[in-house]
C-alpha cells in the first residue's frame, strides 16, 4: 500500500497578529520611559510615537514635528506629529533645527501627551490641532490635487482636510470626562476643525460615528464613538486601520513656487531690455508675431 505524501499545513499570515506583537513592543518601549529624566520624558514618548508611524505608513510619507504654514503667511503652532508627503513638496528649516511644512503637503497632525487630567489642557491640546486645521490648503484658490487636479476645499470635502489626533501615553482623564470635553469643543467650532481621533494608549478610543459605523470623518458624523480597549493592543489596531487608511486617501496639493514667492511682485526692481536694442538671430515665434499683428 503506497501512503500518500501529507499535505503540509499552511499558517496564514495576518497583518492584525503582526501589528498585535508591535503594540506589546511598543508598549515595552513605553515602560521604559517611564522613568523620569527632566525635560526629555515627554520628547522621548514623541519619538516613540512617530518612529512607530515611520515605520508602518506607507514610505511616500516621513514623520516629523514642527510647524505648518500656508500661502497666506499664517502658521500653526508647534505640533508634535507631521505626516507629510516626500515627493512633491519642500521642507524648510530655520536656525535652532525647527522645520516648517507647506500645508499642501500634511496630511497628519497629532498630539502627544503623557499626562492630561484638566479640561484645559484637553482644549489646549485641540486647539493645537485646530491651528493647522484652520490653514488653507487650497491656497486661496490656486492649490489642486496632484491625483485628482480639482481644487483643495478643506471647509467642505473632508478628503482636502488635514487628518488629526491626539494621542495620550500615560495618564489621562476617564471616557465620560473626555468624550464631554470633546462634545464642548464640536459645539464651539466648525466641523472642518474637529480632531478625527482621540486615543488614551490602551484605555478608549474616540471618533465617530457615521451612516455606515465607525468612521473618522466629521464632515458626514452624527454621532461620537466610543471603543473601549478589549485585549492589549487592540485599541492601537483599531488607531492605525483608521490613520493609516485616512493618509492614504487624503488629497495633497503641489506647492506653487510662483504664488509663494509673490509671483511677478517678487520682480519689481528688474529692468527689462527690449531686443530692439540689440537685435537677436533668427525669426519671431508665431505666437509673439501674433500678439504683435493684433496689437
Amino acid at each position: 500500500m503506497v501512503q500518500k505524501p501529507r499535505k503540509r499545513h499552511q499558517s496564514k499570515f495576518k497583518v492584525s497578529n503582526l501589528l498585535e506583537n508591535i503594540a506589546i513592543q511598543m508598549a515595552a518601549a513605553l515602560s521604559q520611559n517611564l522613568i523620569h529624566h527632566p525635560g526629555e520624558l515627554g520628547t522621548g514618548r514623541e519619538e516613540i510615537v512617530r518612529d512607530f508611524l515611520r515605520k508602518y505608513l506607507p514610505k511616500k510619507f516621513d514623520v516629523a514635528t514642527g510647524f505648518v504654514f500656508d500661502i497666506h503667511g499664517n502658521t500653526s503652532k508647534q505640533v508634535d506629529v507631521i505626516v507629510y508627503e516626500v515627493s512633491t513638496n519642500p521642507v524648510f528649516e530655520v536656525s535652532g533645527g525647527k522645520k516648517l511644512f507647506p500645508c499642501e503637503s500634511v496630511v497628519c497632525v497629532g498630539e502627544i501627551k503623557s499626562v492630561l487630567t484638566s479640561k484645559q489642557d484637553i482644549q489646549k491640546a485641540f486647539e493645537n490641532l485646530r491651528s493647522v486645521k484652520e490653514l488653507d490648503r487650497g491656497a486661496g484658490e490656486n492649490s489642486f490635487s496632484i491625483a485628482s487636479g480639482e481644487l483643495l476645499d478643506p471647509k467642505v470635502n473632508h478628503l482636502d482636510q488635514i487628518f488629526s489626533f491626539l494621542w495620550i501615553t500615560d495618564k489621562c482623564v476617564s471616557e465620560e470626562h473626555m468624550r464631554i470635553s470633546l462634545f464642548e469643543y464640536l459645539y464651539k467650532n466648525e466641523r472642518h476643525l474637529w480632531p478625527n481621533l482621540c486615543f488614551y494608549y490602551d484605555h478608549y478610543l474616540l471618533t465617530y460615528y457615521c451612516e455606515d459605523g465607525v468612521c473618522p470623518n466629521a464632515m458626514d458624523a452624527y454621532a461620537i464613538a466610543s471603543v473601549p480597549s478589549a485585549t492589549p493592543g487592540n485599541l492601537l489596531l483599531h488607531f492605525y486601520r483608521l490613520l493609516a487608511r485616512a493618509v492614504n486617501v487624503i488629497s495633497v496639493g503641489s506647492f506653487s513656487y510662483w504664488d509663494y514667492l509673490d509671483g511677478p511682485d517678487g520682480f519689481q526692481d528688474t529692468y527689462a531690455f527690449p531686443f530692439s536694442e540689440a537685435p537677436i538671430v533668427g525669426e519671431l515665434p508665431e505666437h509673439m508675431l501674433k500678439r504683435i499683428m493684433n496689437e
